[in-house]
């Protein structure tokens, strides 16, 4: 039986695990918590077009190539086609296996499959599971199947083990910070994406692009860096409150984003008006805030907010937020989710033998200059499937030799920035709206530091995070200035 080490606990790694459950030896890598991931704190569910018996009487049926069609458009055909159309045409597949082991996602009364509407898709087709908490209860359902995996919780990822282009383990702090090395015949990479390289994120705080360094240090390809997803609603809560993601699905039940005079600021700014593609709504926000406006989300038309969006109402109660009363969110942009990363081909090979990646982490192409609604979880499910038939394809057992070195470890100090100046400094040059002169001054500033590679004496956690923020910054800046052109969430200034 193959041995497979899984980094990450999120929908994409466990629904690789779940594929393998009974086939192969599976240890999950967990950075933190089991339950820690970006996967347990999606609120708007999973695009997928369920077949029409699914559905309530009278639903407008969707199609395929309509949601294909919807995924190209908010790319701004960016995007690869086929690595769409296998997504949106196997992930009901993953999803009716997951309601067959007993997943249930929100019905009408009838029993059918209650789908929602989000921004720039065309008909009804988000399914949600106990309202706003569609990607905690998904994920904990996929967990709670995994009976045979082995969880190594509080566990960080530093750097693959790798001989003759072939990944065959990984080398790891423990939950006593101790130095280790597990060996393997399969690798996945399932890290999730970037969040806390930004001042505000809807992200869990273990994101800060360990994955995506790594694959770096390794010699993997990346591909489309420059495309960051700044969601448009994430909650102002002041600097005590913890900016958690309001979803778009609030949107799709009706409510609009205005100023504090209680004007619509959508309107004449895309036909789609609230409900245009997240990077365009962004950067109207952000344009709105830079002039002095305060912004919320006019949540008057929703019909019971309290019971359609749970978490949402509990946590704004729990740290006073009123908007009961107010009917009115006060929203900001953050840093939501990475379009580019470590590029694979339709099974998850990366440019490493035995490595596979998935998830946001991965690059497949699927999401173009912006990701639609909904379409992670969807990515997740459709490609973790894809990624455990590959591995079980493959019957190499590669029979690790105990003296392969780790890559990338030096002992020289790294010289690393204070976390919070990168933070300021990298929303500030790669955010929302770029320009190139302030990219390169980043740039230089960047390069006076050394972080490339992790010094093998180092067992701070917050330092090699740092370091792994570095390069992706490094990285991001890079192919943010070979891309002159605007496009999608890439929005770059002329040249002043």
């Amino acid at each position: 039986m193959k041995k497979v080490v899984i980094i990450g606990s999120g929908i994409a790694g466990a629904t690789v695990a779940l594929y393998l459950e009974g086939q192969a030896d599976v240890t999950i890598i967990c950075k933190g918590k089991q339950e820690e991931s970006n996967s347990m704190l999606a609120q708007g569910g999973v695009a997928a077009v369920m077949p029409a018996k699914s559905l309530k009487k009278g639903q407008e049926l969707d199609n395929e190539a309509s949601h294909v069609a919807d995924t190209l458009s908010a790319g701004v055909f960016h995007n690869q086609k086929k690595a769409v159309e296998k997504m949106v045409h196997e992930g009901p597949r993953v999803i009716q296996d997951l309601i067959d082991l007993g997943m249930v996602f929100d019905q009408t009364l009838d029993g059918q499959l209650d789908m929602g509407l989000e921004g720039a898709h065309s008909h009804k087709r988000i399914l949600h599971a106990g309202g706003d908490q569609t990607g905690h209860q998904l994920t904990c359902f996929v967990h709670g199947q995994l009976s045979a995996v082995k969880w190594m919780p509080n566990t960080f990822a530093l750097d693959f083990v790798v001989e003759e282009g072939k990944v065959r383990g990984v080398s790891y702090l423990d939950a006593d910070n101790q130095r280790q090395t597990i060996l393997a015949d399969d690798v996945v990479l399932a890290s999730g994406g970037i969040g806390h390289l930004f001042q505000d994120t809807s992200n869990d705080k273990t994101i800060t692009g360990d994955g995506i360094a790594m694959a770096l240090r390794a010699g993997c390809d990346l591909s489309d860096m420059e495309f960051l997803q700044f969601h448009p609603s994430l909650l102002d809560g002041g600097e005590k409150v913890h900016s958690i993601l309001i979803s778009e699905a609030v949107r799709g039940a009706g409510a609009i984003l205005v100023d504090e005079n209680d004007c619509p600021i959508m309107v004449g700014r895309s036909s789609k008006l609230d409900l245009a593609p997240r990077d365009v709504v962004s950067r109207v926000v952000n344009e709105q805030i830079q002039a002095g406006h305060h912004i919320y989300l006019d949540i008057s038309r929703v019909t019971n907010f309290s019971q359609q969006f749970p978490s949402i109402a509990s946590y704004l109660k729990q740290n006073n937020i009123d908007f009961e009363i107010s009917q009115r969110i006060p929203i900001k942009p953050g840093m939501h989710f990475l379009m580019g990363g470590v590029k694979t081909d339709a099974s998850g090979h990366t440019k490493l033998g035995n490595l596979y990646a998935v998830g946001e982490v991965a690059f497949t192409g699927v999401h173009g200059a912006n990701r639609l609604a909904s379409n992670s979880l969807l990515e997740g499910l459709s490609f973790a499937r894809s990624v455990a038939d590959a591995i079980l394809l493959d019957k190499e057992n590669s029979s690790p030799n105990e003296q392969m070195q780790q890559v990338s470890q030096s002992s020289t100090q790294m010289h690393l920035p204070n976390r919070a100046d990168l933070v300021k400094r990298t929303s500030d040059a790669l955010g929302i709206i770029r320009k190139p002169k302030s990219i390169r001054q980043f740039q230089d500033w960047l390069s006076t530091f050394d972080y490339h590679t992790i010094d093998q004496t180092c067992t701070n956690r917050h330092q090699i995070e740092t370091a792994n923020l570095c390069l992706v910054a490094e990285t991001i800046a890079n192919a943010t200035l070979a891309r002159t052109k605007s496009l999608g969430a890439h929005y770059l200034l002329p040249e002043e």
